[in-house]
């Protein structure tokens, strides 16, 4: 279950750190405050819906065959 909510919580954090810091960076790349996005809001917040999403899946009874 942890291994679950971890492995999901760093997938999504890293997408949403990356988006975040270089999407501002490609679409503004006149605005210095732009990477500070993907630090300070959408990695964290990428973070914690991994976490959310893991805690959900591991919930969820696994199929074996």
């Amino acid at each position: 279950m942890i291994a679950t909510m971890f492995r999901w919580g760093v997938l999504l954090g890293v997408i949403g750190f990356v988006g975040g810091f270089v999407g501002p960076v490609i679409l503004t790349p006149d605005a210095n405050q732009g990477p500070l996005l993907g630090l300070l809001i959408t990695g964290p917040l990428g973070l914690v819906v991994g976490l959310v999403v893991g805690f959900v899946l591991s919930l969820k009874p696994s199929r074996r065959f």
